[in-house]
Order: structure tokens, then C-alpha cells, then sequence
């Protein structure tokens, strides 16, 4: 009895201890997942002002201030008011009847907007928008005084122009900053003449930085715009962005906005761009722009997926390289994706087109690829973007058909509503050449020539020729206007 008494007590103990340990572990474990999941609260962050930032606003502001002009201009716009026609934009009644006539006249306008001084010459920095028509330009500065300013040279790609006065006893200038610096969340003020009213002083903070794709400058703008919250009216033009170091960060170009008003969208030209292009404008009365000769995409997840790059790869993929370019020469293939240019890292064919634009012709740059998976640097030296341009132009524009055209890039064809890439896209026209005559307009696609395929200006040349030594050629188009698509004989000598 007393031996089963025992054996009972160890049974009952040993049961108590296996259920301890399993609760025990159990504990531990729940112990243990929650330390490892257990959120952590933000830092606080104590900033002492000690008087300085509450008067940092004003301080900035009025040292700024004499270096920020008012200007006025006058000039005259060219408007075209076509004639009436009963038969609208159809590109087949353009060929009976010729293309519409135009009605030119000149509209006189007047204008007002912002700059900053720049330096002890007298160089301002302002909108293109802003002079893009004057005749006479018309500087007050902030102590009052009036001068007469002269177009140093102005950039529509990045709405950028300089003008120049001459100095003026005790004159201030501002220093531009490096914008690459600047931080979102941090504060600006911004200077100008908002609606007319002389030096007001508007405060935000930066909301964002490298903010493209707002369409502003058109397909050839090179838009990296600095996004702030700093209220920015018409008139603010060409104004600075400053911070609270007193550097120029930004030229405030721009606003976003249903009411034609401030609400807090604000965009300025990075103060990094505005030196660059002030530069050349300054030196050579236009920009020179750096060339590499490459049409690029930026890389898709779904692209990612099928070239099963390594997650959180960055850069652009090349789609094409045009025959003869800098980069053709330096070795670069279709499918290349490019991952470094002079030392940067790509993330986007914004910033590497921006990039290239920035480098001067005749630099070589160290640019880095991947393909097939393998890490490659070649050299590239940079050519003038202006230069390649009029070459393909000289090349394209010929006498036989009198036009100018250029690949449909898929960019391209999602603007102007085609479902793929496909044709070349007339982007210039010779006043009374056989295209004129047929009615032919800047943006109408041609997709074939005799039944041939077009699209590449080389295809385009080589087939347009042989057209002409048979006397004419017909035409696959689709018109600009209408959308229309369908066929037009030329004659050509």
C-alpha cells in the first residue's frame, strides 16, 4: 500500500514538472516573439532656439532683398487665325485644295515678373517665360532705380534666361547654393513681385525634390523641379528660392493650380541647373548641351522580373543606339541597362538625361553598364547635342520631299495617341516644297512610303530617294489634326 502511495506521488510530480516546463517554454517563447516584435517609438527630438530661428525668416529676407529685381517688359506676340475651311482638318481635302492659309498678326502684350542679381557685372537670372517676347526690358531694383536690361540669352528647355544692366553704386548680388544639399522639410522663403506687388516675402518648407514628368517645358524640357509650399503667385517669376543660410537654392518657375492661385504647389528651378545654364548663356549666348546618342526607359518591376535583375537594382535599359553616336562608339548595346554616369548613380532617364545634357562636349565620362548580368565600365566622350541635331537634320530635311522627321519613340507615341511606335514624325516643313503643297503639317506620322515600312529617319531617307527617281511617291499617313490615317500621292521631281 505504501509502495503504491509512492508510486502515485511520483507519477502525480512528474506530470506537475512536464507541465511546468511546457509552460515555462511556453512563456520564454511568447517572451522572446515579443521582444522581437515589439515596435519602437520615434526619438524626440528637442531643437533650442534661443531666439535665432524666430528672426531667422526676417534676417534672411532682408539681406536678400536688394539683390531681387522687378521686371517689366513690353513686346509682341505672333497669333495665327487660320481662315475659315467647310472641309476641317481631313488630310484628303488638303491634298485638292492646298493647306489652310494663315492669318498672322502681331498682338502687343506687356508683362511682369521677378529676378535675382547674380553677380557684380549686373546678370540676372529670370523666367524665359518671362522675356520670351520683349522688346524692351525694364529693371527696377530695390532702392528704387531703373535700368534699361539688355537678353544675355535664354533656354525655353528649362524656362531659364539671363539678362544684364549695368551696375549700380552699392549694388548687392546673391550667391547661388548647391540645391543638391537642400533637404525636404527644410525652410525657404521665396522673393518676387506676386500680381504686381514689389519684394513680397512668402515662407514654406521644401515638400519635394526632383519632381518631373508636370509636362510645363514640353517634350524637350529637362524639368527637375524643386517642389515647395512657399506661397507663389503670378508675377514670382524668375524670384529666388532662398534658404536660411541666405543661398539662392532655386529660380521659382512655376505653379500648379485650378485657380490660377497659390495652394501650396510651387515649383523652382534647382539652383545646381540655374548655374549651368546661366553659365553657358553667359559665355556663349546659348546652352551647349552634351550628347550621347542612346534612347533609354526606365526599368518597369514587370522588366525587372523578365531580366531577373537582383531586387533593388537601379538604372535605365538602352532601347535603341543610334548608328555612329558616342555611345556606339564607346561600345554601348541595345539592352544594356546603365547604372552609373561620371560617378552617379542612375535611377531614372530623367536624372541620366539631365546628366548627359550637363556634360560638356568633348568630356569623357567613365559610364558604367550591366549586361548580361556582368558589371562593365566603358568611356563615352560626350558630343554637342546642337551639332548632332543639325546634322541629322541636314541629313533628313533634304529638297526632294521637304521635311525634317524623327523616330516615334514610345514617349512619343503615347503623347500623340499610338498605340505602338511605329513611322517617323514630321517636325519641320520647307515653305513651298512638295510636302507644303500636299498639305503635310509639323506632327503628321508616316508609317510607309511605296508600301514600304518607315521608322527611322535612315529608312526614311534611303526610301524617299529612290521615291523621287521614280517620279513620286505615295504616302501611309496619319494627320496631326484629325487622326485620320490614310494615303496621299506626291509628286517629286
Amino acid at each position: 500500500m505504501e509502495k503504491r502511495k509512492t508510486k502515485y506521488f511520483l507519477i502525480a510530480a512528474a506530470a506537475v514538472a512536464v507541465l511546468f516546463l511546457f509552460t515555462a517554454m511556453g512563456a520564454l517563447s511568447s517572451k522572446n516573439k515579443q521582444t522581437a516584435a515589439a515596435p519602437t517609438p520615434t526619438k524626440t527630438i528637442v531643437i533650442k532656439d534661443n531666439g535665432g530661428f524666430s528672426n531667422a525668416i526676417s534676417q534672411v529676407a532682408n539681406e536678400l532683398m536688394p539683390a531681387v529685381v522687378h521686371i517689366d517688359i513690353t513686346g509682341k506676340m505672333a497669333q495665327q487665325a487660320p481662315s475659315f475651311n467647310p472641309f476641317g482638318n481631313n488630310p484628303f481635302f488638303k491634298y485638292f485644295f492646298g493647306p489652310q492659309q494663315q492669318q498672322r498678326q502681331e498682338v502687343p502684350i506687356r508683362a511682369l515678373g521677378s529676378g535675382v542679381i547674380i553677380s557684380k557685372d549686373g546678370y540676372i537670372i529670370t523666367n524665359n517665360h518671362v522675356v520670351e517676347y520683349a522688346d524692351t526690358i525694364d529693371v527696377k531694383l530695390s532702392d528704387g532705380t531703373n535700368r534699361k536690361a539688355k537678353l544675355v540669352g535664354k533656354d525655353p528647355s528649362t524656362d531659364l534666361a539671363v539678362v544684364k544692366i549695368e551696375p549700380t553704386p552699392n549694388m548687392k548680388y546673391a550667391k547661388l547654393g548647391d540645391s543638391d544639399a537642400v533637404k525636404v522639410g527644410e525652410w525657404v522663403i521665396a522673393i518676387g513681385s506676386p500680381r504686381g506687388f514689389d519684394w513680397t516675402v512668402t515662407a514654406g518648407i521644401i515638400s519635394a525634390k526632383h519632381r518631373t514628368g508636370i509636362g510645363a517645358l514640353g517634350p524637350t524640357g529637362y524639368e527637375d523641379f524643386i517642389q515647395t509650399d512657399a506661397s507663389i503667385n503670378p508675377g514670382n517669376s524668375g524670384g529666388p528660392l532662398i534658404d536660411l543660410n541666405g543661398d539662392v537654392i532655386g529660380i521659382n518657375s512655376l505653379i500648379v493650380s485650378a485657380s490660377r492661385g497659390s495652394e501650396g504647389m510651387g515649383f523652382a528651378v534647382p539652383s545646381n541647373m540655374a548655374k549651368e545654364i546661366s553659365r553657358s548663356l553667359i559665355e556663349h549666348g546659348k546652352v551647349v548641351r552634351g550628347y550621347m546618342g542612346v534612347n533609354i526607359q526606365d526599368i518597369t518591376p514587370e522588366m525587372a522580373k523578365s531580366l531577373k535583375l537582383a531586387k533593388g537594382t537601379k538604372g535605365v535599359i538602352v532601347a535603341n543606339v543610334l548608328p555612329e553616336s558616342p555611345a556606339d562608339k564607346a561600345g554601348i548595346e541595345q539592352g544594356d541597362i546603365v547604372i552609373h554616369f561620371d560617378g552617379k548613380k542612375i535611377e531614372s532617364v530623367v536624372q541620366l538625361r539631365n546628366l548627359v545634357a550637363a556634360t560638356a562636349p568633348g568630356t569623357s565620362v567613365k559610364v558604367g553598364v550591366l549586361r548580361d548580368k556582368k558589371e562593365m565600365e566603358m568611356t563615352i566622350k560626350i558630343a554637342d547635342l546642337e551639332k548632332e541635331q543639325k546634322e541629322a537634320q541636314a541629313q533628313v530635311g533634304n529638297k526632294t520631299l521637304g521635311v525634317t522627321v524623327e523616330k516615334v519613340t514610345r514617349e512619343t507615341a503615347g503623347k500623340i495617341g499610338l498605340e505602338k511606335p511605329q513611322g517617323v514624325i514630321i517636325t519641320d516643313i520647307v515653305p513651298g516644297s512638295p510636302a507644303e503643297k500636299v498639305g503635310l503639317d509639323k506632327g503628321d506620322v508616316i508609317f510607309r512610303i511605296n508600301n514600304t515600312p518607315v521608322n527611322d529617319p535612315k529608312t526614311f531617307q534611303s526610301v524617299i530617294s529612290q521615291a523621287a527617281k521614280e517620279g513620286g511617291a505615295m504616302l501611309l499617313v496619319r494627320d496631326v489634326r484629325s487622326g485620320r490615317v490614310g494615303y496621299i500621292t506626291v509628286p517629286l521631281k
